[in-house]
C-alpha cells in the first residue's frame, strides 16, 4: 500500500515546482512565439485580402480605361473613314464635273465640225448637182440655182 510520509510530500512539492519551472522556461515562451506567429499569419492574410481587393479595383479601372480608349479609337477610325469617304466623294464629283465639261466641249467641237462638214458637203453637192444637170440638160442648159438651205436641211436630216 501507499504510505503517506514526508517523502511523498517532498515528491509532490518537487513535482509542482518542476511543472511551474517547466511552464516558465519552455511552455510560456513557446506559446508566446506561437501567438506572435499566428498574429503575423493573420495580418499577412488580411494584407493579402486587402491587396487582392485593390488589385481587382485596379483591374476594373484598367478594363474601363481600355474600353474608353477602344471607343475613342473606334470613333477616330469612324471619323477618318467618314472624312476619307467625303473627300473621295468630293474628288469623284470634281472628276465627274471635269468629265461632263470635257464631254460638253467635245460635243460642241463635234457639232462645229459637223456643221463645217455639212457646209462643205452642201457646196460639193450643189456643185455636183449642177454638174449633173449641166451634163443632162446640156452645157448651156437651165441655169437654175439650187436652194442651199434646202440641201443643207436634207443633209442634216440624213446625218
Amino acid at each position: 500500500m501507499l504510505e503517506v510520509n514526508g517523502t511523498l510530500l517532498i515528491l509532490v512539492v518537487s513535482f509542482l515546482a518542476f511543472i511551474y519551472l517547466l511552464d516558465k522556461v519552455f511552455v510560456s515562451p513557446v506559446s508566446k512565439v506561437l501567438e506572435v506567429r499566428a498574429k503575423k499569419i493573420q495580418d499577412d492574410l488580411n494584407a493579402s485580402k486587402k491587396a487582392r481587393v485593390e488589385a481587382e479595383e485596379i483591374l476594373a479601372q484598367y478594363q474601363k480605361h481600355l474600353a474608353e480608349v477602344r471607343d475613342k479609337a473606334q470613333a477616330t477610325i469612324s471619323d477618318a473613314v467618314a472624312a476619307a469617304q467625303k473627300n473621295r466623294n468630293e474628288e469623284l464629283g470634281k472628276i465627274m464635273e471635269q468629265g461632263r465639261e470635257k464631254l460638253t466641249a467635245a460635243k460642241v467641237t463635234l457639232q462645229a465640225e459637223k456643221q463645217q462638214l455639212v457646209d462643205q458637203l452642201v457646196d460639193e453637192q450643189v456643185n455636183l448637182v449642177q454638174t449633173i444637170i449641166a451634163k443632162l440638160v446640156g452645157v448651156g442648159g437651165n441655169s437654175q440655182s439650187l436652194d442651199r438651205e434646202r440641201v443643207k436641211r436634207s443633209l442634216e436630216e440624213a446625218c
